[in-house]
């Protein structure tokens, strides 16, 4: 059970059946594997390849793999590391933050890729509302162009057990709504923040995008605005944070699909399709 891309070359030489794991669709983005990958398809002994997403999986099909060798299985979040549940003013208190104020917060890496520029945006424009940076690394692009807007703190990574107090602290959790990380950069295929803030029960303010659609859905478990769209992310804000029932909504709704989006789940889903293919291959 592998995620080394050399498999993909070598993998036919496995004395023992194999899968292949990864979270990138790596046909589109290495489209000198494709021969490669098809050759791999066909070894007796390759079982299939497990992607984390359903944008990732569409490019193995596209590559020319059999359907029967694909499976998707979703990465999670670990409830565990959800409790205690706290509601916003518990967990403000819990790690200084102000109780009266709106808050939004990004949790995740702090770089120039991840199109924090979309969010240092938004906090220009939304200067009432308090912007949190959770995941910095230390000094770069980011944290200097955030030095000059009061509404902006930069926090420095967090343990994965400490960060979910900053989750119950937002009003909004925000996936910066822009094209970079996906189209540009290619870094952020249905990125792992995405399972903790459905965990957190809290609404997300997130772009339309073809990794993070098959489970951020509009008005349902997200607020969703065109890329890089400055107006229309303030506006979204602007509604999350003044209409309570539909951030209550989001919030649930999210909550609840975080429910079958656990590690457990993405272990049985591969196991189911490993003992298929086993006995597939068996035949």
């Amino acid at each position: 059970y592998v995620r080394v891309r050399a498999v993909l070359a070598l993998g036919g030489r496995s004395p023992r059946p194999f899968a292949f794991d990864h979270s990138r669709p790596g046909p589109d983005d290495w489209p000198w594997l494709r021969p490669l990958i098809r050759r791999t398809a066909r070894s007796a002994r390759c079982l299939g390849f497990i992607l984390h997403s359903n944008y990732a999986a569409q490019s193995y099909l596209r590559a020319g793999v059999p359907s029967a060798q694909v499976q998707v299985a979703h990465n999670g979040a670990d409830p565990r590391l959800m409790l205690p549940r706290l509601d916003k003013r518990a967990a403000r208190i819990q790690v200084g933050l102000p109780v009266d104020r709106a808050i939004a917060v990004y949790a995740g890496r702090v770089n120039a890729e991840k199109g924090l520029d979309a969010v240092l945006t938004l906090a220009a424009r939304q200067r009432d509302v308090l912007f949190l940076l959770v995941g910095s690394e230390g000094e770069g692009p980011i944290e200097r162009a955030a030095a000059a807007l009061s509404n902006v703190r930069v926090l420095p990574w967090q343990t994965p057990a400490a960060l979910s107090a900053y989750l119950y602290a937002a009003d909004v959790l925000m996936v910066p709504p822009a094209r970079a990380p996906l189209e540009r950069f290619s870094n952020c295929v249905l990125p792992m923040k995405v399972f903790r803030y459905l965990a957190a029960g809290r609404p997300i303010l997130a772009p339309r995008a073809a990794d993070t659609a098959e489970l951020l859905r509009d008005d349902d478990t997200a607020c969703l605005v065109a890329p890089d769209d400055a107006p229309a992310a303030v506006a979204a804000l602007d509604r999350l944070l003044q209409d309570a029932a539909l951030a209550a909504r989001l919030g649930h709704n999210a909550e609840r699909l975080a429910e079958r989006l656990t590690w457990d789940a993405r272990a049985a889903t591969i196991n189911a399709f490993l003992e298929g293919r086993l006995a597939a291959v068996r035949r």
